[in-house]
């Protein structure tokens, strides 16, 4: 996939329809690096926020909807996944969270008209009404689970990151047998933190990073007397 697809595909469908987002989060891919992406959030005003490799906790609203749209790809049988995707994604968007309100309400203001609206149910039969009774009764005995983070894990990280000049980053991707797990040292461009790979400014999260000690250079004293 190239830039200029991206770009293309960002105001086709999003831009065109509503207006220039004032934030853009993405992963560091390089597309997303490139001059043309960069001239292209500059043009539309939009601050760019890039997310730190191998760290799905840095996008976890991303993440968790990937998650669910897995989940409902793998519970159709049919093989041709992509025709599924609209039906797929209006269930998702038209589905009522916990905040009380769908994502297409949020968005809109108003909730949509789905296609089950446009059927005519004169013709259908009236159902237990004892059955919808008990039904009701026993949904509202059901306590709503409040919105809340899932995380619970607590990294450590070492108070003198602070203030290190160099740092020590851990190589999350599969290697091969007895690889150093840790690459480095590196320089701290920005607390963020920004490191300098390979002469590449890369944004890092902040608990893959480990603390660099260095060596002191001893001060070069000048030429012995003769």
């Amino acid at each position: 996939m190239r830039a200029k697809t991206i770009c293309r595909a960002i105001f086709n469908t999003w831009i065109s329809r509503f207006e220039c987002p004032s934030v853009i989060t993405s992963d560091q891919g390089s597309q997303l690096r490139s001059s043309m992406f960069v001239e292209f959030t500059r043009m539309l005003g939009t601050q760019k926020i890039k997310t730190t490799p191998y760290h799905p906790i840095s996008n976890g609203i991303v993440e968790r909807f990937h998650r669910h749209l897995k989940s409902a790809i793998k519970a159709h049988e049919d093989d041709k996944w992509s025709e599924l995707i609209p039906i797929i994604l209006l269930g998702i968007r038209t589905a009522v969270k916990d905040l009380q309100s769908s994502c297409a309400e949020l968005l809109y203001g108003t909730v949509i008209r789905l296609p089950c609206d446009m059927i005519d149910v004169s013709d259908i039969p009236p159902c237990d009404i004892e059955f919808i009774t008990d039904l009701r009764h026993r949904m509202q005995q059901l306590n709503p689970v409040a919105t809340s983070a899932h995380c619970t894990d607590r990294f450590y990280i070492h108070p003198s990151l602070k203030s290190s000049s160099h740092i020590f980053l851990r190589v999350d991707r599969v290697q091969p047998p007895l690889r150093q797990p840790y690459t480095g040292p590196h320089k701290v461009l920005c607390r963020t933190i920004t490191v300098d790979i390979n002469g590449r400014k890369t944004t890092v999260s902040l608990d893959s990073g480990g603390l660099a000690r260095l060596p002191v250079c001893p001060m070069a004293s000048g030429p012995p007397y003769t």
